[in-house]
């Protein structure tokens, strides 16, 4: 092995080489940094926004509508007076 001549790239070369590549790793290191920021206040916009949602904060609410407590009951209310209305449908073999 000892014989074996390798070449390598003279040393202001090799030097130019390294520094780039370090510039270019702390790119990466920021962009990193970046990406673990923005998905963190992501996190937070997302549990803000359901927040807000859930408390009828998100969009304007109308104090004319109905609360879902009473809408559902009404809705229930209906479909059970609709339920024994329903004809069932005979088979074929009956007629």
């Amino acid at each position: 092995m000892k014989r074996l001549s390798i070449p390598t790239p003279p040393l202001s070369d090799q030097r130019r080489i390294v520094a780039e590549v370090e510039r270019r790793l702390s790119l990466v290191d920021a962009l990193a940094a970046a990406t673990t920021a923005a998905l963190k206040r992501s996190g937070a916009l997302r549990r803000s926004i359901l927040e807000r949602a859930f408390t009828g904060k998100l969009v304007p609410q109308d104090p004319t509508d109905e609360p879902a407590s009473v809408l559902l009951e009404r809705i229930k209310t209906e479909q059970a007076a609709e339920t024994p209305a329903r004809k069932t449908r005979r088979s074929r073999s009956d007629d």
